[in-house]
């Protein structure tokens, strides 16, 4: 399609959400060559027409390869934000875009619990019940550099996952990774240590659990540095 409106500037590292009451797709962030950004820019799908929306509030810092989750509400959506990073430093901080379709809100909560180290290149999934947040890997490039200076220190790349409350805005740790086994003798366990991997929320069928599956990504391996595996984390018994 042929698209008009204020299209957003090229970037890399932003994120794509599906704003289902719009009928519209949400960019934000990214980073372009040394320029980190903190924009909004909105499609409408139905139009092939970009805007860019008057948003209340603080936007939080430019960052790249966060995480953005819609989270759908009865009059109204939110966008939540996690994660990310610049040029200094990696984020743990949470922010979100509050829309009615009409009107568009930045607001920052205060959140606790257990909550994850600063981290970048993540996955995340809303949950079935429409309100957790589950986030999965990721890493800190900020802390590489000094990382590998030392002796034996490894890649800071994360093999946790956390769920995130959004009704108490409460951190608490998640499922741990297992390995699905497969047919193909050459699809190996890439461990769960993992950044730049994709995952989805699955439904459980006949008695199974639901789970969250996830595919590839970039590992701590030298011999074998990206994933082809899939690895579940089951979020119900």
């Amino acid at each position: 399609p042929t698209c008009s409106g204020q299209i957003p500037q090229p970037r890399s590292g932003h994120s794509a959400s599906w704003l289902a009451e719009k009928d519209a797709l949400l960019i934000f962030g990214g980073v372009k060559g040394q320029k980190w950004l903190n924009s909004v820019a909105v499609l409408d799908v139905g139009r092939w027409m970009w805007s860019a929306p008057k948003i209340s509030g603080d936007a939080p810092p430019p960052r790249s390869y966060h995480s953005a989750t819609p989270i759908p509400k009865a009059d109204k959506s939110w966008l939540v934000v996690f994660g990310g990073n610049d040029s200094r430093q990696s984020f743990n901080s949470v922010h979100v875009i509050e829309t009615d379709g009409k009107t568009w809100n930045w607001f920052h909560p205060l959140v606790g619990g257990d909550s994850p180290q600063p981290r970048t290149g993540h996955c995340a999934t809303l949950l079935a019940d429409k309100k957790t947040i589950l986030i999965y890997g990721g890493w800190d490039p900020n802390t590489e550099d000094e990382d590998m200076d030392q002796e034996g220190a490894e890649d800071p790349i994360f093999e946790d996952s956390f769920l995130l409350d959004t009704t108490t805005w409460i951190w608490k740790k998640g499922p741990t990774p297992k390995f699905l086994k497969e047919g193909d003798p050459k699809v190996l366990n890439s461990g769960p240590r993992r950044v730049g991997h994709t995952c989805v929320f699955t439904k459980g069928v006949e008695g199974s659990p639901d789970q969250v599956l996830v595919f590839g990504g970039r590992v701590p391996s030298a011999e074998r540095p990206f994933a082809n595996d899939l690895q579940s984390l089951v979020v119900s018994e």
